[in-house]
């Protein structure tokens, strides 16, 4: 049983909480690069932190502390311009690394831009995502991914949207592969209602699972990435076709939970099209999808009323923002559960001792590819990328 005190501990992400600590050890989405463009910052917010993000005029990138170092005006109101971005109150301007660059109201032999600073932090664009770290240094590596480097035979979509609860619960429902039989079983009738088979293995980088179903010939293997993200091949009746997907779930505070996703569905002329939106079968238009909690859209009336995409969130945010696992009865069928809390904890506890947690890597010699072979029945293949 998980005590009261446990899972304050593992879900709470501010700065001097066990589980905001660890989880400023990796790299997090925090907004889509398409999205960072022009003369106005875009504000974020990430593991209970606000940031403001922009682009400079020579295609820059920059992530600030959200308040002036002058008198605190809001910089998320700020103006980008060619060398950084200036402060709306009195034009103090600053650059990617936040260097202060002008002080206009100050007589101009004065020096006092030279003793002025505002917080930056690391942020990269990959896969037309920005992520951001904002942990101690040194960061770690973002590691390839192989979604995150393949660009070949495939159309690119990257989207989000996002639920409203514990990262946690999200983390948590990508371990439990056997809801998947039944909260899904509308959009994979080959699989609804059926016992099946599972098998886990830790992996450096978290959990593969394999799972045979009674009836099908082949198996479907997909991936949790540890802390909190996923690669999963699907094939919902909805969608048309297969296809292969990773979800970053990245904590924004305590109560919300932000997605992004990345869908490569193949082509077959040989050509490469990224997208910053949902893919064309989904009715809600992104890059970005706002969701309102307890609000989902109809659908799957043989099942549970409600729609397929819709599916995991009903559930998620149905448990609470915070969900109290003092009070769940895990069932055998719940291994791979078990299995990412042991490795939370493992986790927790190496941060704890001055460590890095699972799936940090530092030596660029081993951040080789990371593929993962996830696969769906008959219906996908294993994606195969090419080293560059």
């Amino acid at each position: 049983m998980i005590t009261t005190e446990e899972n304050e501990a593992w879900t709470r992400v501010g700065r001097d909480t066990p589980g905001g600590e660890m989880l400023r050890r990796y790299w997090w989405p925090v907004t889509f690069g398409s999205l960072v463009q022009g003369k106005r910052p875009k504000k974020v917010r990430l593991l209970g932190e606000d940031f403001v993000v922009f682009r400079d005029g020579r295609g820059r990138l920059g992530m600030i502390e959200p308040n002036c170092a002058h008198r605190r005006a809001p910089m998320e109101y700020g103006r980008v311009e060619e060398d950084g971005i200036r402060c709306c109150y009195h034009g103090w301007k600053f650059d990617t690394a936040g260097k202060c660059l002008e002080t206009p109201c100050e007589e101009p032999d004065s020096n006092l831009k030279d003793r002025v600073a505002m917080k930056a932090y690391p942020v990269q664009e990959v896969a037309g995502l920005v992520f951001a770290y904002i942990g101690d240094s040194p960061a770690p590596l973002l590691p390839k991914y192989d979604l995150l480097v393949h660009e070949a035979n495939a159309t690119r979509y990257v989207y989000g949207n996002a639920n409203n609860c514990n990262w946690l619960q999200t983390a948590e429902n990508a371990a439990d592969a056997t809801h998947i039989n039944w909260l899904h079983a509308g959009p994979y009738p080959m699989s609804a209602a059926k016992r099946p088979k599972i098998e886990f293995d830790q992996r450096e980088y978290g959990l593969d699972c394999t799972t045979l179903v009674p009836g099908m010939e082949n198996d479907k293997c997909s991936s949790l990435i540890f802390p909190c993200h996923n690669r999963f091949a699907s094939a919902r009746t909805e969608q048309g076709s297969a296809r292969q997907n990773m979800i970053f779930r990245v904590p924004e505070d305590d109560d919300k939970t932000l997605n992004f996703f990345i869908t490569l569905v193949p082509r077959t002329d040989g050509k490469f099209v990224h997208k910053s939106e949902t893919p064309p079968e989904r009715k809600d238009k992104g890059p970005w999808v706002e969701n309102t909690r307890f609000v989902y859209a109809p659908g799957d009336e043989d099942w549970w009323g409600v729609t397929s995409t819709d599916q995991d969130r009903m559930v998620l945010e149905g448990q609470g923002l915070i969900y109290d696992r003092s009070t769940e009865t895990l069932a055998a069928s719940d291994r791979g559960v078990a299995m990412y809390r042991r490795m939370l904890k493992e986790s927790l506890a190496s941060v704890a001792e001055g460590r890095d947690p699972r799936g940090i890597v530092r030596d660029p010699e081993k951040n080789g590819l990371v593929e993962f072979g996830t696969r769906l029945f008959t219906l996908t293949r294993e994606l195969q990328v090419e080293s560059a």
